[in-house]
């Protein structure tokens, strides 16, 4: 096959590494854990196989640029399969993603498959996919992990993996600080940063440096904490609730306080790559992650012990002892595509044959969003162990901001940051919360 073709562009914002993590209700369903690579899946894959003779090129667009290896592996494997086609990975970071994909498709040359977050960022693509729900695996993908990509009854994106999110915390750290057992209310956290202070250790690591980190995962929390998150958007967007009146937004600015006022480093100088350098070296103990983020931590440091932990706002122990789980990409097929028979062949091999569900299962080490194909328990790593033990347990809550107006996630980011900057108060940050989602709520 000669050099690979999987291109990794890299970004200004390095924290959109992280957007790998998407959009899902909250009562999407686990497989069992196994440590076979396969399941007891009807699909043999031979469906898969594109037709043979007239070379086809399948260019597909992803943003999952923590998988770079990975891609490259299942490049080389597909065409080793199917020589008569030519698979071309373009790995943009999240960041840059949407600007790429805009520019694509309104040049004429949109990718035959491109990933989505799902819910509002899939509505935004939506009149340019193509319906899978006749595909042979949409049968079998989990309870909940179609509704990011779906209209009408109608399933239009094909979800990669489940993932999830929390705070990610260096166990010997904790040890050393004499930290037995884990936060699950604000109360006991602040225990935990006076233990880890008192031992030497800076107890965070912020990547605060871009409008990312703060606008998505730290946002998400005291949305996705709400009684009835769609409900809560739905009372914003008709006025009968604002976010400075809105439950637990003002708890959850204690954590963030407590985060940017404990860090290892000025804040804002923390882009994620530093983040991720940073935290393996052992220069904090907490900071944010999830599984998307272990293959770039355990390259830095594959002796760190590392774990997910959850971010509690108040000392509401049932509430906070949580962490954030999803679909983490969907891949959608361009409806306009030349190729799209060749697409969808490509996704029916990934799910149901042997080796596309060993890639998936051991080589990207994701939790499968498919009912026959349980997730390897030796090859998810220390993160998404602890990640399935929570789904596992049921303590989840959804990625809220997949629902967002679009834009809001970056203003909300941007406020955060300026308050961390000293240039405005808690208070005006509630306040510009409000104004951007009356902006941008259409």
């Amino acid at each position: 096959m000669g050099k690979s073709k999987v291109l990794f562009k890299v970004a200004a914002l390095c924290t959109a590494v992280m957007v790998v993590v998407a959009g899902c209700s909250t009562n999407v369903a686990s497989n069992d854990s196994a440590t076979s690579t396969t399941g007891a899946s009807t699909n043999t894959g031979a469906s898969a196989a594109p037709a043979s003779g007239e070379k086809v090129t399948l260019k597909l667009l992803l943003n999952k640029t923590e998988s770079v290896e990975s891609f490259k592996v299942l490049e080389k494997e597909y065409e080793t399969e199917f020589p008569n086609v030519d698979l071309q990975i373009d790995l943009t970071m999240g960041s840059e993603f949407g600007a790429a994909l805009k520019t694509r498709f309104a040049s004429g040359q949109g990718p035959d498959i491109f990933s989505s977050a799902g819910y509002k960022d899939f509505e935004l693509w939506s009149e340019r996919v193509e319906d899978l729900s006749a595909e042979p695996w949409v049968s079998d993908v989990v309870d909940g992990a179609s509704d990011g990509a779906s209209i009408d009854g109608k399933l239009y994106g094909f979800p990669l993996s489940i993932d999830g999110y929390g705070f990610m915390y260096n166990k010997d750290l904790f040890a050393k600080a004499g930290i037995t057992e884990l936060p699950t209310t604000f109360t006991a956290l602040k225990e935990v940063v006076s233990k880890l202070k008192a031992a030497d250790i800076a107890p965070f690591i912020t990547p605060f440096g871009e409008w990312y980190t703060p606008g998505v995962f730290e946002a998400n929390n005291p949305v996705a904490k709400q009684v009835d998150p769609d409900q809560f958007f739905a009372d914003l967007s008709s006025g009968a609730i604002t976010i400075p009146k809105a439950p637990l937004f003002d708890d959850w600015l204690n954590l963030f306080e407590l985060e940017f006022k404990n860090a290892h480093k000025e804040p804002l100088s923390i882009d994620y790559m530093t983040m991720v350098t940073d935290f393996a070296n052992g220069e904090g103990a907490i900071t944010n992650g999830c599984g998307c983020s272990q293959p770039l931590v355990l390259a830095a440091n594959p002796d760190i012990n590392v774990g997910v932990m959850p971010m509690p706002i108040n000392d509401d122990a049932v509430l906070n002892d949580k962490i954030f789980v999803g679909v983490s990409t969907y891949l959608l097929v361009n409806k306009d595509s030349k190729v799209k028979d060749a697409a969808k062949s490509f996704l029916t091999w990934l799910s149901s044959s042997k080796e596309g569900q060993r890639l998936i299962t051991e080589e990207f080490a994701y939790i499968p969003a498919f009912k026959s194909m349980p997730s390897n328990a030796e090859k998810l790593g220390p993160l998404g162990t602890d990640i399935k033990k929570y789904i596992d347990e049921g303590k989840t809550l959804g990625l809220e901001y997949n629902k967002y107006p679009e834009g809001l996630s970056t203003e909300w980011g941007s406020t955060l940051q300026k308050w961390v900057a000293g240039e405005i108060n808690r208070t005006q940050v509630l306040e510009e919360f409000q104004a951007s989602w009356v902006k941008l709520d259409k």
